[in-house]
């Protein structure tokens, strides 16, 4: 049996990810991860692809998620879990089980690797803890299958573009799976997974937060017959809490720059921190996407002063009146213009005040708004001192912006300054 490992530093990652979804029926097979997923994200947070043949001919693939062990000690060791499909009817014995999985260790340089087969049963363990009127915890496995149709409820995603229900097994090992419970309905959920290092964090943060074991953030949803309970906000503190309790001081995830509310939450409310961004990151549409997928990549320091000042519930999230502040720069008005040579220590950039009301209606102006969009943020945003990070958002009147600061290295000392104590030890009352 041989054994051939891709990251995307391949130059074979592209086509071998497509050739393995040709290959294992995407669209049909519900154990498989979403390509868009396996094409940018898999990778980022560490993730491996195996391809294994005997004989000359194809008997599986494989993909390495960054998984988190208690080692010697209790001191967090990495590991991987082995998520193997079987090709043609090759479903491995358990010796073989076995095999696969050493192999990959040996290539991985004795990393351990968790042998994950998605066909089989796997244990759920459901949990719950009130936080008001809302129920947060672990799904079970009816929970987890119900969560594909709260997917497509929200996105009106088709199915190669569901995440498979299986990943919130205890088994499978992901750095995070919550849901949201609404007197005993399923009413959103949050899931995520370790992460291996990743982009150099600013300042002092790798030192204080640890860089090297993160959380990935991946996917929350709230149903629509549930918004307004701050349901989102609460999914985010809860997996936050846990992070930390696991020894995990940073969280990622991307947001769309043009979807407002969400920047409300991450930035006025969860205070997370944005320097990083990428045009047409995800080479997906839907129904909330019909125009490329720009990202912007945030980064949460969940022990960070800042994030600890807001409680777990009742706190507000912070909008800034522009009409009150003359003195903040705009970087564009709308789509029409747009000011490349700003030098103040904030600026403003504006977004559409309801972009997926925009994209659905106006599909020409929705194109503008991000063409003009990606140039702002491609100019400004950045980690090196004289570039923006977005840690704000701004009103006035109807109008909508995210607000950048000045890189500099007080700004990092003053966003990653650490709680004395442990987060969220008293913030539920």
């Amino acid at each position: 049996m041989n054994i051939t490992l891709l990251d995307a530093s391949s130059p074979h990652w592209g086509s071998e990810v497509e050739r393995a979804g040709v290959e294992l029926g995407a669209g049909h097979n519900q154990t498989l991860f979403p390509y868009h997923f396996l094409f940018v994200t898999l990778s980022k947070i560490g993730g491996w692809l195996a391809i294994f043949e005997q004989e000359g001919r194809r008997i599986g693939v494989g993909f390495l998620f960054p998984r988190r062990l208690a080692g010697p000690g209790g001191r967090t060791q990495q590991a991987y879990t082995l998520r193997y499909h079987a090709l043609a009817g090759n479903r491995p014995d358990h010796a073989a089980m076995a095999e696969y999985a050493a192999a990959c260790s040996q290539t991985l340089g004795g990393a351990p690797a968790v042998f994950y087969d998605p066909l089989a049963e796997h244990p759920y363990e459901r949990s719950g803890e009130m936080i008001g009127p809302v129920e947060i915890g672990r799904p079970d496995a009816e929970e987890a299958q119900a969560l594909r149709r709260v997917q497509q409820e929200v996105w009106g995603s088709p199915p190669e573009f569901l995440y498979p229900a299986d990943i919130h097994s205890r088994d499978f090992g992901a750095g995070a799976s919550l849901v949201a419970r609404v007197d005993g309905a399923l009413a959103g959920f949050l899931f995520g997974f370790h992460r291996f290092g990743g982009s150099p964090l600013p300042g002092d943060w790798d030192e204080r937060y640890g860089g090297t074991l993160r959380l990935e953030s991946q996917t929350m949803a709230v149903a629509p017959a549930y918004r307004g309970l701050r349901i989102a906000s609460l999914l985010k503190r809860v997996q936050a809490q846990q992070a930390w309790q696991e020894g995990i001081g940073v969280i990622h995830w991307t947001a769309d720059p043009l979807q407002f509310p969400n920047a409300a939450l991450n930035f006025g409310l969860l205070r997370a921190v944005a320097y990083e961004f990428a045009a047409d990151l995800y080479p997906f549409r839907n129904d909330l996407n019909r125009v490329h997928a720009s990202r912007l990549s945030l980064t949460w320091l969940v022990a960070s002063q800042r994030v600890d000042d807001v409680p777990m519930v009742g706190g507000r999230a912070e909008v800034v009146e522009l009409g009150n502040r003359p003195q903040i720069p705009r970087a564009n008005d709308g789509w029409r213009s747009v000011a490349l040579t700003l030098d103040a220590p904030i600026i403003a950039i504006e977004v559409p005040a309801d972009w997926t009301a925009l994209q659905q209606t106006d599909l020409e102006a929705a194109l503008a708004w991000r063409r003009v969009t990606d140039t702002v943020l491609q100019r400004y945003i950045g980690a090196v001192e004289g570039q923006y990070a977005i840690t704000g958002v701004g009103t006035e009147g109807e109008r909508r912006f995210l607000l950048a600061e000045r890189v500099s290295a007080g700004l990092w000392q003053r966003l990653g300054r650490p709680v004395a104590a442990s987060i969220f030890t008293s913030k539920k009352e």
